[in-house]
């Protein structure tokens, strides 16, 4: 085992300036005798972060070094495994790609935008993909996983607010970097860039179409109702989701009926359509009722 170690000063300065011997040393001192055989195994079924969490339940370090061995993972897959992205590597991607979208929205014509969704791009070109050619979840939950709320929301708005302030080809790229990531927004980002640069009707007609695909999952099908109810297109939203209710109370699944009968409410209550909104309170006591003798002890309430 390696005597080099690394100093304190490694959470200020990162692990990239550290000698591998040195990070290496630094595992073995808190208790993870590490080689990089020992690391390759880890990696044929698990993220940096996962294999992290593992050395976790024998680290010995405190203070400075107690996290340690998450930005350990992180270098050591990115030296010892050169061919294989990481999750990282499409967070920090994706990080600067906002940030570079952000300080061009906020009036600087010379932020590094393209620079930014080249990056991203080579970046993508090596996601790993499921046998369907999407993105592998446990990947994109690992690289979506680091950003809070904030940052978040940040994400889910950027394409229509490019849209908006009339960057409408960065708008649609971010979209389709969007539903790239997220499988199940796929058709959907891009109708919203689409109504936000004057193409409404037909943007609807796309939302429409995804509530209606029989190939899509269910949260596709809702979050297509929520970009119905997003342009405002309350008739289309109601008669969609009223049908999807049907549906998924004939077929038992009450998750979605619940959550579709939300979404009525909200219509309704925006249309003030009181006669909707009492009928539908039948049918959530109803679909309530049924949730809770489907799942004595998990008694739901919206």
């Amino acid at each position: 085992m390696s005597t080099d170690r690394v100093d304190k000063a490694w959470q200020s300065k990162g692990l990239k300036d550290y000698s591998t011997e040195a990070i290496v040393g630094t595992l073995g001192h808190y208790g993870i005798p590490v080689a990089e055989g020992d690391f390759r195994k880890l990696a044929e079924g698990a993220w940096p972060t996962d294999i992290a969490m593992q050395w976790g339940q024998k680290w010995k370090g405190t203070g400075p070094f107690k996290p340690f061995p998450f930005a350990a993972a992180d270098e050591l897959w990115r030296r010892w495994m050169p061919d294989r992205v990481a999750p990282r590597e499409l967070s920090d991607s994706l990080a600067e790609l906002l940030k570079a979208l952000a300080t061009l929205l906020d009036g600087n014509k010379d932020a590094p935008v393209d620079a930014a969704f080249e990056r991203m791009k080579a970046v993508r070109q090596k996601v790993p993909t499921d046998d369907k050619g999407l993105p592998q979840l446990a990947f994109i939950e690992r690289a979506l996983g680091v950003f809070n709320e904030k940052i978040a929301e940040v994400f889910d708005s950027m394409a229509e607010t490019l849209a908006k302030a009339g960057h409408l080809g960065h708008a649609e790229a971010f979209a389709e970097l969007e539903e790239f990531l997220l499988p199940d927004r796929r058709g959907i980002a891009t109708a919203i860039v689409r109504a936000t640069k004057g193409e409404r009707e037909p943007a609807i007609a796309d939302l429409e179409k995804v509530t209606t695909d029989s190939a899509r999952g269910p949260l596709a099908r809702l979050l297509a109702v929520d970009g119905l109810i997003h342009l405002g297109a309350y008739p289309q939203a109601t008669a969609q989701a009223r049908t999807m209710l049907m549906q998924a109370e004939k077929d038992k699944d009450i998750h979605l009926a619940i959550d579709l009968t939300a979404r009525l409410e909200h219509v309704y209550k925006a249309t003030g359509d009181r006669a909707s909104l009492q009928a539908l309170a039948q049918d959530a006591a109803r679909l309530n009722a049924m949730h809770d003798e489907m799942h004595p002890g998990h008694r739901h309430r919206r």
